[in-house]
């Protein structure tokens, strides 16, 4: 009981550090994330909604013609804004080199610092201490999984309970990866993100609480941190599960088979054994007859052998 507990805590831990250590490099960018998010909710807000915002920023841009504006940078509480980056923007865009997406997301990414420090709180706070150590020391990574497979070897006790506990781990990571994939996939095509309420108050200094808008964006930010290797990585996961558990159940069944085939060898044998031995009976009756009836006439000509010594003998006597 206890062996199997310490398995599955084990087993668990590894799916969890992999996981982790796979992810880690997309979901630890968080400036990078809320930049990819401000361009997605741009993208999947309704026509009307991209137009109302980028006539809003083009007469933000307006008011710094004219202006001596380089250097000139504002404080808007935790944000600092450099005005003479949406000076640039803005001529870039008034000039054609950028369209109303890059525009967008130009002018709102510059707001946005590159370094984001996480919240401080408990648990949370060493937890994240802890995934900042592990991701700039990747080798620590490499050490403690290792570690973890042979921990898992060990108590498997033998190389098919180890090979089935493997091809359980890749299932268990394919499924971890692919199917929230699949399903945010699907629900953008049987019911499609809209972020047009987001967008409508991203410049208004407001948030939109409409559920439909605020799904839109979480699963738009979980979709950013998949990229193609990932999503290949979690197919190739799951079909090496698929082929070990298949492994493992012919594996398995493969003992009863010639347990079968032994039994059915046996009974096959038994039956056929009486059917062989009477011909051999037979044959050794005759032989013993025939042997019985060589023994005979040898054992009358001996006798007879022995009268004529015996006449003989008695013929010298007499004379």
């Amino acid at each position: 009981m206890f062996r199997k507990l310490l398995m599955w805590l084990v087993k668990n831990i590894f799916v969890l550090l992999l996981v982790t250590f796979i992810f880690s490099a997309v979901a630890f960018d968080v400036p990078g994330m809320i930049k990819g998010i401000f361009k997605d909710i741009f993208q999947y807000a309704s026509p009307d909604a991209q137009k109302d915002v980028v006539g809003k920023l083009t007469l933000a841009c307006s008011s710094l013609d004219g202006r001596d504006i380089s250097g000139l940078q504002q404080m808007t509480g935790p944000v600092s804004i450099d005005f003479s980056r949406i000076g640039s923007f803005c001529k870039d865009y008034n000039t054609g080199k950028i369209n109303d997406r890059e525009f967008f997301f130009d002018v709102v990414g510059s707001a946005i610092p590159d370094r984001i420090e996480a919240p401080k709180a408990g648990i949370l706070d060493k937890y994240n201490s802890v995934m900042d150590f592990l991701n700039k020391n990747k080798i620590y990574y490499i050490v403690i999984l290792l570690a973890l497979l042979a921990l898992l070897y060990l108590l498997a006790g033998n190389l098919n309970a180890f090979v089935a506990i493997l091809s359980g781990i890749s299932l268990s990571m394919g499924i971890l990866i692919l199917i929230p994939y699949a399903a945010i996939i699907a629900y953008e095509k049987f019911v499609g993100f809209d972020t047009t309420p987001i967008l409508s108050s991203v410049l208004q200094g407001s948030f939109s609480f409409d559920p439909k808008a605020i799904a839109s964006v979480v699963l738009l930010m979980i979709l950013r941190t998949y990229t193609s290797f990932i999503v290949a990585l979690g197919a190739v996961f799951l079909g090496a599960g698929i082929a070990g558990k298949v492994y493992i159940r012919r594996l398995n069944k493969n003992p009863k088979s010639e347990a079968r085939a032994d039994k059915k060898s046996e009974k096959e044998s038994k039956e056929e054994k009486p059917k062989k031995e009477k011909p051999k009976e037979k044959r050794t009756k005759e032989e013993e007859e025939e042997a019985y009836k060589h023994r005979d006439r040898s054992t009358k000509e001996i006798l007879d052998e022995l009268e004529d010594i015996h006449k003989k003998k008695l013929n010298k006597k007499e004379e």
